[in-house]
């Protein structure tokens, strides 16, 4: 408990201070079909930014907030809270100049601050902290946040602060639902948490679009650009939640694996969902095929006791989520296998480092790993929104 405490209030002085955040993961570039549409549009680009960063948020707090026991990880994750919070403000920066930044850091910091003094409060059975904590989340934090969102966007407050209230008491359920080791509670929690995050996201990046037109030039809500956002986080979810996963059946926490394979299992019919209203049915039926083969191949290569049986994971894992995936994609779309190819290679090798960073404990490395695998389904999401962009153009137009 002591070291705990030690690491959190190395990471609570790493908010307050300047101290330099791991720089974010590039993703890896690949071709993609040429074509013009509003999902390529810089207001597109801002709005799948700030999702994408919002959405993480929440499941950084999942993961730091599953570590406690295990210090060395916990401050990985600790580290890339800092590092979500850094990219936020410069997102906000890039939108709204250096006042908007400077007035938006410390509230967001402020969050961070109280949510790493709730946990503490918790694991530590120290109910005064752990309230106290959870006082200043609702009384100070949402507020304020609410304030700022309502003053930069013309979102009316009314509308702002209930979405955001909710939103806090999700992440306040799973972190319980964490100290309990109510897993199947914990994990729907989180996807509920991530999915709302995403709703502050996709309500406020137009409006901020909307009043700086000629930076966000574009249409950050048309049906090209929803596509383009769905795929992003619908892939980030699926990539945290698989490494999660590993994690899980890596450390023998079986009842947690199986909350993960559930979740993972209800990410995998929204996706089913969104193939289905593109391509029909049967591509539908074949992409959960492939899918499905290739998230049983991940646990099978993170579970494998041996080195051959590895191999063996590891080339269905690539069979299945490239050669296969590819071929699914050029068969749905029209998209040459080439072309997908090395982004698909790129994801399976961000996660595959993943895993080996599980299993040999390379705790330095882990949360930045798994933060460039999760940045590595960017490019692949990007690149199968606009290939269905591309052969549907009247559903896009």
């Amino acid at each position: 408990m002591r070291t705990l405490v030690a690491l959190a209030v190395i990471a609570l002085v790493g908010c307050t201070g300047t101290s330099p955040a791991p720089a974010t993961p590039q993703a890896v570039a690949s071709p993609t079909p040429t074509v013009s549409n509003s999902a390529e549009s810089k207001a597109a680009d801002f709005r799948i930014r700030l999702d994408l960063l919002l959405g993480e948020h929440v499941i950084i707090i999942a993961r730091e907030s599953s570590a406690p026991t295990r210090q060395a990880e916990y401050a990985g994750y600790l580290r890339l809270l800092i590092a979500n919070g850094a990219d936020l403000t410069e997102l906000v920066r890039s939108a709204m100049g250096n006042s908007a930044a400077a007035r938006f850091e410390p509230i967001w910091r402020s969050q961070n601050d109280f949510i790493v003094s709730y946990t503490i409060g918790l694991v530590t059975h120290n109910q005064a902290k752990a309230s106290s904590s959870l006082q200043s989340l609702t009384v100070t934090f949402v507020p304020q946040f609410s304030q700022f969102l309502s003053d930069v966007a013309n979102i009316p407050l009314e509308l702002i602060l209930p979405l955001l209230t909710q939103n806090m008491l999700e992440i306040r359920a799973l972190l319980d639902d964490q100290f309990h080791k109510s897993y199947p509670a914990l994990y729907a929690d989180l996807r509920t948490s991530y999915a709302h995050a995403m709703q502050v996201g996709d309500a406020v990046a137009p409006k901020i679009a909307q009043r700086f037109p000629d930076k966000f030039p574009g249409n950050a809500s048309s049906p090209a650009a929803d596509l383009r956002a769905s795929l992003n986080v619908k892939l980030q979810e699926q990539s945290y939640l698989g490494t999660m996963r590993s994690s899980a059946a890596i450390g023998g926490r079986a009842k947690e694996q199986a909350a993960a394979a559930g979740a993972l299992a209800d990410n995998a019919t929204a996706l089913h969902a969104l193939f289905t209203d593109l391509f029909g049915a049967p591509a539908a039926n074949r992409f959960d095929r492939v899918w499905a083969t290739g998230n049983a191949a991940t646990f099978g290569y993170a579970s494998a006791l041996t080195a051959a049986a590895k191999r063996r994971a590891l080339s269905a894992l690539t069979d299945a989520s490239v050669a296969q995936l590819s071929g699914w994609l050029s068969d749905t779309t029209g998209l040459a296998a080439d072309a997908s190819r090395p982004s698909l290679e790129a994801r399976v090798e961000a996660v595959v480092t993943v895993i080996r960073d599980q299993r040999s404990r390379a705790w330095s490395r882990l949360a930045a790993d798994d933060r460039s695998a999760a940045t590595a389904t960017e490019v692949v999401a990007d690149l199968v929104a606009l290939a269905a962009i591309a052969k549907l153009p009247a559903m896009f137009g």
